[in-house]
């Protein structure tokens, strides 16, 4: 397990802490873009475009990761 997580780490050209930071700020945009989706769902005029606005953003920041996960898959 220990390999694994160099070997992730070292893919990602992170350190643990980079790696934990990135993966923490992820985290955060999931739970507070399923709180927004909540409430708009609930009521419309609230949060209308927080959610897709918050994915899509996410969705850009990933862009690299992608980048990354298809060299090493066609390696």
């Amino acid at each position: 397990m220990i390999q694994k997580i160099k070997q992730h780490l070292k893919d990602a050209n992170k350190t643990y802490f980079e790696h934990q930071r990135f993966a923490f700020k992820a985290s955060f945009v999931c739970l507070k873009s399923s709180f927004t989706a909540l409430v708009h769902g609930i009521c419309p005029a609230l949060f209308e475009y927080d959610t897709s606005t918050n994915i899509k953003k996410m969705h850009d920041d990933m862009q690299p990761i992608y980048k990354m996960r298809e060299e090493k898959n066609n390696n």
